[in-house]
């Protein structure tokens, strides 16, 4: 005896149709995401910026090293704002990595192409006894145009390495103000002159 099997018909799963609050939500989602790789960029631009100019040195591979760090952080941001990331795909890490690269070019270029002068200067001595010859060397950085030296005992001098003499003692205050097109920067530093030794009177044998 046969039995005829009559085809069923399979239910269609329809796939869940997203509400317009939740469309928002992950919309909302997405420009947060956004933003955070765009901040930390310019974090780590600025802060690149200024460990160039405080070290006076090429640190391209640190400010390299910074802006990676910038990129692996986003995770625990994300998790300190309560933002998903378990949809995130390896499409969208680049795409955050890429923004915060991209943020951290655009502003450490930005901030380098406005080179205000860092001033800075070494002297041969910082003490000794009077009269004291000093020669003052400049070291600031970002092509200064004009320095003005201010040795604290009302002289000054405009030269980039000038040489000062010290007739008395003290402890004089030493400004070097450096200026080109972008703007001036100071430093200062310290001189001090001891009273000069007396000479011995020289001894005669007696007669």
């Amino acid at each position: 005896m046969t039995e005829d099997v009559h085809g069923e018909e399979q239910p269609v799963l329809s796939r869940k149709k997203k509400t317009k609050l939740e469309k928002q939500a992950e919309h909302i989602d997405r420009i947060k995401k956004t933003l955070i790789a765009c901040l930390l960029g310019i974090f780590v631009g600025i802060l690149s910026y200024y460990l160039q100019v405080t070290v006076k040195n090429d640190i391209g591979l640190l400010a390299f090293m910074l802006m990676l760090a910038g990129v692996v952080v986003q995770r625990h941001v994300f998790m300190l704002m309560h933002i998903d990331t378990s949809k995130l795909g390896a499409k969208d890490w680049f795409y955050q990595g890429f923004m915060t690269f991209a943020f951290w070019f655009m502003t450490w270029t930005l901030l380098l192409s406005v080179m205000v002068p860092v001033a800075g200067f070494s002297s041969n001595v910082s003490s000794g006894t009077a009269p004291l010859t000093v020669a003052f060397s400049d070291a600031s950085t970002n092509t200064p145009v004009s320095w003005n030296w201010s040795f604290g005992d009302g002289t000054f001098s405009t030269v980039n390495d000038p040489e000062k003499t010290y007739a008395s003692a003290g402890n004089f205050t030493v400004n070097l103000t450096a200026t080109n097109a972008d703007g001036t920067n100071t430093i200062t530093k310290y001189i001090t002159v001891f009273p000069a030794v007396p000479s011995s009177p020289a001894s005669f044998g007696s007669p």
